[in-house]
Parts: C-alpha cells; sequence; structure tokens
C-alpha cells in the first residue's frame, strides 16, 4: 500500500505528460476546405461584380444594382486579407485588392491619374494593371462610387481587373500543383514547409495577423486619441463598410478554426469560439458606421470595448490556442505595418 505522502512525492517526482501531438496533415486538409470555400467565394463575386459593371455601363442597370455586388465583393475578401502568405503575397494582391491603409491619399490620386488615360482603354483589365496598385482595387471602385467623377468606363476595367485576380488567386491555390498540393507535400526537400506542422504555423500566423490588423489598424487608427479621432481612417468609411468587414472577418477566422483546426484547439478552443460570437453579438449591436462612433464619446466607448475584448482574444491564441497546435507566437505578417 503506498501511503498518502510517498503518493504526493512521486506525483512531484513524476514526468510531465505531454500535450499529444496533433495531426497536422487531418488539420491541413480540413483548413485547406475552409480555405477553398473564402477564395471560391472571392473568385465568384468579383466575376459577377464584373458582370454588372458591364450591364450598368451598357444597359444602365442601376448604379445601386452595382454598388450591392460591390460591397458582397469587398466581404468576399476581408477574410483573405489575413492570408499573406503564398499566392497573395507573391502577387501582391493585398495592395492592388484591398490598398490600405492609405495614409497619404493615393487611391484619390490614382484613380484621377487613371482617368487621364484615353476612354476607349479603361475597360480593358490589362490598363488597370499596370496602374498603381492604389488604382486597381476595391478602394479604388469606392472612391469612383463616392466621387463626382466619372464611373464609366473605368469601372468596367476596375471589375475586370478583380475578376482576373480571383480566379488567379484561386487557381494559385488549388489547381494542380498549386499552393495547396505544396502544402500536402510538405517534408525536407519542400522549399516552404520542412514539415506538415509548418504549415499548421502558417495558419496559426495567419489567425494572429488577422487579430493584429484590427486592433491596431481596423480599430486603432480611426479611434486615434480621446480629443483628435480620426474617423476617415476607418477602412472603406466611404461605403459603411467597416463593421461590415470586421464581423466577416471575425466570423471567417472563427470558421478556420472551429472547422479547420478542429479538436487540436485543445479544450480552451471552445471558449475562444464563443469570444469570437460574443463580439460579432456587440459589432450587430452597433447602431451607427465606426466612423460616427469614434467621433462620439459615447460611442467611441463602446468600439475601444471591442478593441479591447479582440486583445483579449489575440492574448488568448498565444496562451492557450499556439500550445494546443504545438506552434508559439512569433513572428507576425504583421511586423512592419
Amino acid at each position: 500500500m503506498i501511503r498518502p505522502f510517498a503518493l504526493v512525492i512521486a506525483t512531484l517526482t513524476a514526468p510531465p505528460v505531454l500535450a499529444q501531438e496533433p495531426d497536422h496533415a487531418a488539420l491541413r486538409e480540413r483548413a485547406l476546405i475552409v480555405l477553398e470555400t473564402q477564395f471560391a467565394a472571392f473568385r465568384d463575386t468579383s466575376a459577377d461584380l464584373a458582370s454588372r459593371a458591364e450591364r450598368h455601363c451598357s444597359k444602365g442597370i442601376p448604379k445601386d444594382v452595382f454598388a450591392d455586388q460591390f460591397r458582397a465583393t469587398w466581404l468576399a475578401w476581408a477574410p483573405l486579407d489575413a492570408y499573406q502568405f503564398g499566392p497573395i503575397e507573391q502577387c501582391g494582391a493585398v495592395l492592388s485588392i484591398g490598398f490600405w491603409p492609405d495614409k497619404k491619399g493615393y487611391v484619390g490620386r490614382g484613380v484621377k491619374n487613371l482617368l487621364t488615360l484615353p476612354a476607349e482603354t479603361l475597360s480593358d483589365p490589362a490598363t488597370i494593371a499596370q496602374a498603381s496598385a492604389a488604382a486597381q482595387g476595391l478602394p479604388a471602385i469606392e472612391y469612383l462610387l463616392d466621387s463626382d467623377l466619372p464611373v464609366c468606363p473605368a469601372v468596367i476595367g476596375l471589375s475586370a481587373n478583380l475578376r482576373v485576380m480571383g480566379q488567379m488567386l484561386y487557381d494559385d491555390w488549388f489547381a494542380p500543383d498549386g499552393w495547396a498540393d505544396l502544402a500536402r507535400a510538405a517534408g525536407p526537400a519542400n522549399p516552404i514547409y520542412l514539415s506538415e506542422a509548418e504549415f499548421t504555423k502558417a495558419l496559426f500566423t495567419a489567425v494572429d495577423f488577422g487579430l493584429t490588423r484590427m486592433i491596431d489598424l481596423r480599430l486603432g487608427r480611426p479611434l486615434g486619441t480621446f480629443d483628435r479621432p480620426m474617423p476617415r481612417r476607418a477602412e472603406a468609411h466611404r461605403s459603411g463598410l467597416s463593421l461590415d468587414i470586421l464581423d466577416t472577418q471575425l466570423a471567417e477566422l472563427s470558421r478556420l478554426i472551429q472547422d479547420g483546426l478542429g479538436d487540436a484547439t485543445g479544450p480552451k478552443g471552445p471558449e475562444i469560439l464563443a469570444e469570437f460570437d460574443a463580439e460579432r453579438a456587440k459589432i450587430d449591436r452597433f447602431d451607427a458606421p465606426l466612423d460616427q462612433l469614434v467621433s462620439d464619446p459615447i460611442g467611441r466607448f463602446r468600439v475601444e470595448g471591442l478593441l479591447s475584448d479582440i486583445q483579449v482574444i489575440h492574448s488568448r491564441l498565444a496562451t492557450d490556442l499556439g500550445p494546443a497546435l504545438g506552434v508559439k507566437s512569433g513572428f507576425s505578417a504583421a511586423d512592419g505595418d
């Protein structure tokens, strides 16, 4: 019979029980399903956007109908902003599709320069692709829609360029020998992923980066200071999409955690997912756009509460989610922003 004191000593001196290594191959396949639906959504919405742009300019469908599809396309892009590795990094899509933050007004200047070109060339996506990155993507369309500048034919070329980019990103990820197959071939001879765990780390880094951008840029920049809020620094403030972008990103990062990383998130995973849901509910209760909220004392207090709560989620990535996945917080794609 083991005496209680001896049992305590045995317990204290026993080696720690190590967490079981996640099945990174299974995790990768689940995550790729999530990513494929996200990239397919942007491919499809950008294709519809190009079609509506042509119909708006040639057949006179209402501007609001085009604007509705524009908003849907931006929200389809929103979750992809976190994946600043692989094809998105290689082709510079973050700048050419969603140029932001625009600290010096490059989008407006780029659009005005674009409109100095012969009108007959503006509907060609090749013309748009040769313009500055600030004048190629979603913010450029937003600027046109919010201005007194002529929308047609430039909006045809801008939308067609997004369609080209949407199809290219999807193919670069999921066509044969694309980035997904590169991740599946992880190993010592792989130029990017020397082990299957490294793709898990890339996904974890993407979630970390997405939350960092929310904290520092999407909320932090327009908040400014109490004496000097910066409402016009809110992303997509012209189209009133700032909060919708945040909500969509929270939803899709949560989906990546739940459906992609799955059981590998450990016992704290459901708690973290519940926190994502709580912040989305908080956004849903906001009664004004972000640029108006940060300029109002009560609204500002609510936005600061949202920011603080997202900071808590971000911290829990390092303390709870990372260890369960066998990865650490370290270098982030946000470094240098």
